[in-house]
């Protein structure tokens, strides 16, 4: 009777439900870059009924640094006062924090508070100030191995909202933005700090540099634009991330604020978008030899103003908000939208939802979108066959306040009904089924196991 009972426990267990898949979101868009979750057996249903607990939430200075998630860590940038950035260090069980790490620099940026997400390894946390400070901060010690001022080291003045990117790294080196007048890319020795190589300068960007990798050439990819007197233009770069060899670039798009980073579509096609009424553009980049050639596909006058695209099937989606198109009729234009390779549109919500700067992330075959203007959450299922809004739940409380504000605009008689906006529009983040939401001065974890 022993020798059975280990035999139908295994078989008890072959025939349970599938337990989730635990997995760290250690920077920014997540484990591959993406804003792509590989965990499973989550609730993602069923939220208007039953809607997710929020585990626990953090009182923050208003800002929109966003989540990193390591080892059960959650790390976050703050800004107090206008006087110092903080690296802080939660507890992802209950929100306690853990160790912080705090670096004077008194000034105030458009928009004030924090930016970027941390990138968090096993010994180190590396992230950048919005005053152009990049930090490594050591994990036992809590404080910085080493601080590179790109102000004062590269002569850089700080974009229109400062520097707002995440840092990014490929093997020991991080792909910074300098973004001053003569050095527009560096690569910095992860361990030391010390410069390893520069590009030429190009202009200035919020955009953080992505990597991917094209016809088997990893590359780190980066849009940005240059104002030379009455002339804009715009630059899309693409370097090797160990020497800083230029691979190829292209002024086939031009973005005045460039903000998204761009999007791997397939081997040969990558989507570039943005807001302020400058729409996107597919570029189609091929090698022969060691000769690498770019040309514009199309070009679309819907853009996305903050956070990028996704790449599901043989479609793209997109939340369609441009900065000029959030009052008025003009909301027709946006909300979430489908387009297929060829630049054509399959459909899109306009204003019903129009969802504004939100973001999102992409789980078990749905997309979990953060309203950027009330802070909603919502699960959607991407199909080219239309809009399927599965689970909706107001995670920051804002829902009877916004009610109230609509209906005074229909008794009104207003045509086109204008949403607040709470400025949500920080990135989320997602490990062992809990998802951490920023809304300015709140951080909020939903348990969705």
């Amino acid at each position: 009777m022993k020798r059975i009972l280990p035999l139908l426990s295994l078989i008890a267990l072959a025939g349970a439900a599938p337990a989730a898949i635990a997995a760290d979101w250690p920077h920014f868009q997540g484990p591959g870059r993406d804003g792509r979750s590989d965990e499973t057996g989550l609730k993602l249903s069923g939220w208007k009924v039953d809607a997710p607990p929020v585990g626990w939430e953090k009182k923050l200075n208003e800002g929109f640094g966003g989540a990193a998630i390591a080892g059960g860590e959650v790390f976050l940038l703050d800004r107090r006062e206008d006087t110092s950035d903080v690296l802080l260090c939660l507890s992802l069980e209950d929100g306690s924090e853990k160790w912080s790490y705090s670096y004077e620099f008194p000034g105030k940026l458009p928009f004030p508070g924090s930016r970027g997400v941390p990138l968090v390894e096993d010994d180190a946390v590396y992230f950048i100030g919005g005053f152009g400070q990049v930090f490594r901060v050591d994990r036992k010690s809590h404080e910085a191995a080493w601080v590179v001022s790109i102000q004062e080291q590269y002569g850089a003045e700080p974009p229109k909202w400062g520097w707002a990117q995440s840092v990014v790294k490929v093997g020991g080196v991080l792909v910074v933005p300098a973004m001053a007048p003569e050095v527009g890319l560096i690569g910095l020795d992860a361990e030391t700090g010390k410069e390893v190589w520069r590009t030429e300068g190009f202009g200035d960007s919020h955009s953080t540099p992505t990597v991917m990798t094209l016809h088997g050439v990893e590359q780190a990819v980066f849009v940005a634009t240059k104002r030379d007197g009455g002339n804009n233009l715009g630059t899309t770069i693409s370097i090797e991330p160990a020497t800083g060899k230029v691979l190829w670039k292209t002024d086939a798009y031009f973005n005045k604020i460039p903000i998204p980073f761009p999007t791997k579509v397939t081997e040969e096609l990558v989507f570039l978008t943005g807001g302020y009424g400058d729409g996107s553009c597919m570029v189609r980049v091929t090698k022969r030899g060691d000769a690498w050639q770019v040309e514009k596909v199309f070009a679309l006058k819907q853009g996305t103003q903050v956070h990028p695209p996704f790449v599901i099937g043989e479609h793209l989606y997109l939340l369609a908000n441009e900065n000029d198109n959030h009052n008025g009729a003009a909301r027709k234009t946006g909300g979430l939208m489908c387009l297929d390779f060829d630049g054509k549109t399959i459909w899109q919500t306009g204003d019903s939802p129009f969802m504004g700067r939100g973001n999102m992330i992409l789980v078990e075959g749905h997309l979990l979108i953060q309203d950027g203007e009330v802070g909603y959450l919502r699960a959607v299922k991407p199909s080219p066959q239309g809009y399927d809004e599965v689970a909706m739940t107001d995670v920051f409380g804002k829902k009877a306040e916004v009610d109230a504000d609509v209906a005074k605009q229909v008794a009104a008689g207003r045509d086109t009904i204008k949403m607040p906006d709470f400025k949500y529009w920080s990135p989320m983040a997602l490990s062992d089924g809990r998802l951490v939401m920023r809304g300015q001065d709140r951080l909020k974890c939903l348990d969705l196991r």
